[in-house]
């Protein structure tokens, strides 16, 4: 256990706006002694220490630092678990969690991050209000990952709220996909921040596509849709190129079962049920990931487990898949072939 008494005895002081010489002055002794003390070149004599406290109306564990460690080591545990049940799909019972901490650490960043996700997956509309509220608070978080996450959260539910103008203004407070640590890493960290940046730019590519193709305004045809989709598949092959997806195999299934929908929308049955038997393969290796260290060449190195993932609720991408072939009018098409009931069978085998 690491005990920082010096640090803390400074920070003491200074909350309380006295001086060395009033502490010693108080505890009977030299004001060399308490100077070395906060330097950390020596210990009070265990003696002295419920005086200390008493001085500053404190325990002597908060003078040690012991309380700071158990709430440390509670976050961290709390923290794990809040990702056990995310990666279980399972939002309501990571947010009751969240509650729990909140009533007992109400300004933690951590459990106020937490809090703010949960909110929004769980209903976002009927949240709206206390996300909001969160984020702002977390905009003046000195993280910078803590304070991305506020203004998504902000952008996000201001867009759910119709309140385009607010949206449009917390997402233009992130900066412009202009990538400075490129140019000043060096070695080992250099090499690592460029693999992992072509490691997440093709879902980036699937995110934005899949956005730009739902908006009316950008008029595409169902071949057109068909054939971004298959040019993001094929970017996938080329970053992997020696076919380690491990966790992207899912984002591959998806683009194989809307690649179906838009075959079978232009009367392409065939090539549906091709691409549908791909979605297989595909969710199939992916039920079965653990963990991979990538070989493709501008992946090579990396390493990504099962326990980095998170789900949207408790059911899985297969089961939506599955859903998605009766629910979907666009699968019409293939409704009286009998091959589509092999597709559902596979799906059914993944839960």
């Amino acid at each position: 256990m690491e005990l920082k008494l010096s640090e803390n005895l400074r920070k003491l002081r200074k909350e309380r706006g006295n001086t060395q010489d009033e502490l010693a002055n108080h505890l009977g002794i030299s004001v060399q002694a308490v100077s070395k003390w906060e330097r950390g070149d020596g210990f009070p004599d265990i003696t002295l220490l419920p005086y200390i406290a008493s001085y500053y109306n404190v325990t002597v564990d908060d003078i040690l630092g012991c309380n700071s460690l158990r709430k440390q080591e509670e976050i961290e545990a709390f923290k794990q678990q809040a990702q056990i049940l995310i990666n279980k799909g399972k939002r309501k019972e990571r947010l009751e969690l969240c509650r729990e901490m909140q009533k007992k650490y109400p300004n933690n960043e951590d459990v106020l991050c937490n809090l703010m996700y949960d909110l929004w997956a769980v209903d976002r509309t009927k949240n709206s209000e206390e996300i909001i509220c969160i984020a702002n608070k977390l905009l003046k978080s000195d993280s910078l990952e803590i304070r991305y996450s506020a203004i998504q959260n902000l952008a996000f539910t201001y867009s759910e709220l119709g309140n385009d103008e607010k949206a449009v203004e917390y997402a233009k407070m992130v900066p412009c996909n202009r990538d400075l640590l490129s140019s000043v890493l060096k070695g080992k960290d250099l090499v690592e921040h460029c693999r992992w940046y072509f490691w997440d730019v093709c879902d980036t590519m699937l995110q934005l596509s899949h956005n730009m193709m739902q908006c009316p305004e950008a008029g595409y045809t169902a071949e057109e849709r068909h054939s971004i989709r298959e040019t993001i598949y094929k970017f996938y092959h080329m970053v992997f190129s020696d076919g380690d997806f491990g966790f992207w195999e899912n984002r591959l299934g998806l683009l194989c079962r809307d690649m179906a929908i838009s075959s079978a929308e232009t009367g392409n049955v065939d090539q549906a049920f091709d691409e549908l038997n791909k979605m297989c393969e595909h969710m199939e290796k992916h039920q079965t990931f653990t963990n991979i260290k990538h070989t493709s060449l501008l992946v090579r190195g990396l390493e990504y487990d099962s326990s980095q993932t998170g789900s949207s609720d408790e059911y899985s991408m297969a089961y939506g898949f599955l859903c998605s072939l009766d629910d979907n009018p666009r699968f019409k098409p293939l409704h009286e072939d009998k091959r589509l009931e092999i597709i559902k069978n596979r799906l059914k085998a993944l839960g």
